[in-house]
């Protein structure tokens, strides 16, 4: 249990640091009341996600999808917004941590699965953002490069996971919104929640 112990912490120590981060946008994306149980949310996911995982790289991997997914996730469901600054620092982070654990484990195969399973999602909600920008921001977009480097690295059942789970779930949150709300049919929704657990629920299920 030190695995599951030690990725928890971890996703904790990591939401503190993007939730501190978000939290310097002048747009005023989380308020501070959300910062403690968002580090709960974090340790708890990481924790229960690598129970029964030996590898620690895919821990570590699990905890900082959880972290970084769980403090997103909250940004975009109550400002509609994805940003840069984050999407980025996050994607610098993934990337020499999926290095390191591709020489660790020596699936050099894996880092390059990682590498193309980013470039394809990217493409394939690029795509969607062309032909309806009205229902697909860019912020997705570039979510979705993110999170199909973990999609790619776990599998092709974890990518395909990430990618139809994301529009499964973003379809079910629209539905929400409809209903919750009374929103019209031409109101947006944040589709990023969706995608985030889609890809942390592959990862871990399916990789």
């Amino acid at each position: 249990m030190l695995l599951p112990l030690a990725a928890a912490l971890g996703a904790a120590g990591i939401a503190l640091v993007v939730f501190a981060r978000a939290r310097k946008d002048p747009r005023d994306l989380l308020p501070m009341a959300w910062r403690w149980p968002l580090v709960l949310a974090a340790a708890l996911l990481a924790g229960a996600g690598s129970i029964g995982t030996p590898e620690w790289w895919n821990a570590a991997l699990t905890a900082l999808l959880a972290a970084f997914g769980v403090v997103l996730g909250a940004v975009d469901l109550r400002t509609k917004l994805l940003p840069n600054a984050l999407l980025g620092w996050w994607a610098a982070t993934a990337a020499p941590l999926l290095v390191i654990a591709a020489a660790a484990s020596g699936s050099w195969g894996g880092l390059i699965g990682a590498l193309a399973g980013s470039a394809v999602l990217f493409s394939v909600y690029f795509l969607l953002a062309l032909i309806s920008p009205a229902g697909m921001g860019m912020g997705d977009v570039k979510l979705a490069a993110v999170l199909g480097l973990f999609g790619g690295w776990a599998g092709s059942a974890a990518w395909l996971g990430t990618l139809l789970g994301g529009f499964l779930l973003g379809g079910v949150a629209g539905i929400a919104v409809l209903v919750l709300r009374r929103a019209s049919r031409g109101s947006t929704f944040p589709f990023g929640p969706g995608m985030l657990l889609a890809a942390f629920a592959s990862f871990v299920l399916l990789g």
